[in-house]
């Protein structure tokens, strides 16, 4: 095949372009990638697809000298790149095992912040830290007196509890518009087997480590907030369903401060050892954080094992009787797709516990 006839994809054109003079970047559902003004404007212009042929003619039209030049800078930049082939099938079982599906895209945001400059404010996020404040000591306080025991709606609370991971998103989002690095995507995906909401915040590496901390605990301080909220709820109009939701909440934040997962607190931890690693502390606490996480790992993998026995047994009792189907059917094809994530999970599982060993083996070779 000559060079003619290769297909290529302008894959950054779909994303989300933040023009910040020397540190513009475009947005993408997974990655950020960092360019120069004029290399945005282009990407914004060219077509999505095309062989060279195309690019050649489009670069053209806009009055660009060189097409071929420009073309061949922008293919070893990566922002031009051959198309691969699509695989149908693939894709589909990537979706049904491990979707990924974005849910609030930056520009919707753009329209819930009423534009991002406002968040640069310090004046607005020491508000928002007070009121996160006050809204997490209410929730314990609400968790701990609250008689409980009237109607509650299960529907509204499922609500209210998915609307409290989405407001958590668009802190992290948030906290990274106020850096400087554009508001990002919040997408739906699965964790290992644990089905999570998730903001791309790639691209903070090169933020001081305030502002990493700022959009670490972005979420925190956004869904406190929100805790607020309910807890005025609870108190003000007797409501057991808002009550109900605080409960759950605090536990989802809960989970979320557990380091031995990639969660938040993680986060924290790593950027904090990435500022503080070459000091003899951080190695010996990151030795000891390596033991927990083994520790807890093996205690995943052995709650999966449990799971996935009593799977077998009903797989094994559908094939003894097959009229057992009719009925547990519905348990069996959950099942199956609860051992395919678990495994799926057990082998990313190992590849954070690799990832970790080397960041620790890789400090001690530079200290």
């Amino acid at each position: 095949m000559s060079t003619a006839d290769i297909a290529y994809e302008n894959h950054l054109k779909s994303g989300y372009a933040v023009e910040n003079g020397p540190d513009s970047m475009i947005i993408t559902k997974f990655s950020c990638y960092r360019l120069a003004e004029e290399t945005l404007w282009l990407v914004a212009r060219l077509p999505a697809a095309g062989k060279s042929a195309e690019y050649f003619k489009a670069l053209s039209e806009l009055g660009l000298e060189y097409p071929q030049k420009i073309f061949d800078r922008l293919v070893s930049l990566g922002v031009l790149r051959e198309a691969a082939p699509k695989k149908r099938l693939k894709s589909l079982l990537t979706a049904i095992i491990q979707p990924n599906i974005t849910l609030i895209p930056p520009g919707a945001q753009e329209w819930i912040f009423k534009g991002a400059d406002k968040l640069r404010s310090g004046r607005w996020w020491y508000l928002a830290l007070c009121a996160a404040i006050a809204g997490f000591i209410g929730a314990l306080a609400l968790i701990k007196t609250w008689p409980g025991g009237g109607p509650v709606s299960g529907p509204l609370i499922f609500l209210l509890i998915v609307l409290g991971s989405l407001v958590h998103e668009l802190g992290h989002s948030a906290a990274a518009g106020a850096a400087g690095i554009g508001l990002r995507p919040i997408g739906f995906s699965v964790y290992l087997f644990y089905p999570v909401f998730h903001t791309n915040v790639s691209g903070m590496e090169r933020l001081p480590l305030g502002q990493k901390l700022a959009i670490d605990c972005g979420g925190f301080i956004a869904q406190s907030v929100y805790l607020l909220a309910l807890v005025a709820a609870a108190l003000l109009a007797g409501s057991n369903t808002s009550a109900e939701a605080v409960r759950w909440i605090v536990l989802i934040m809960a989970f979320n401060l557990n380091p031995l997962l990639r969660t938040d607190a993680y986060w924290i931890y790593a950027d904090l050892r990435e500022k503080y690693g070459e000091l003899p502390w951080m190695a010996h606490l990151h030795r000891a954080y390596l033991a927990a996480f083994v520790l807890f790992s093996l205690y995943i993998l052995w709650q999966v094992g449990m799971r996935t026995g009593q799977i077998v047994k009903l797989v094994e009792a559908a094939v003894a009787v097959p009229a057992t189907l009719l009925h547990e059917g519905h348990r069996i094809i959950i099942g199956l797709y609860f051992v395919i994530m678990a495994l799926m999970g057990g082998v990313r599982r190992l590849k954070e516990g690799r990832e970790e060993w080397g960041k620790l083996t890789k400090n001690r070779e530079e200290a």
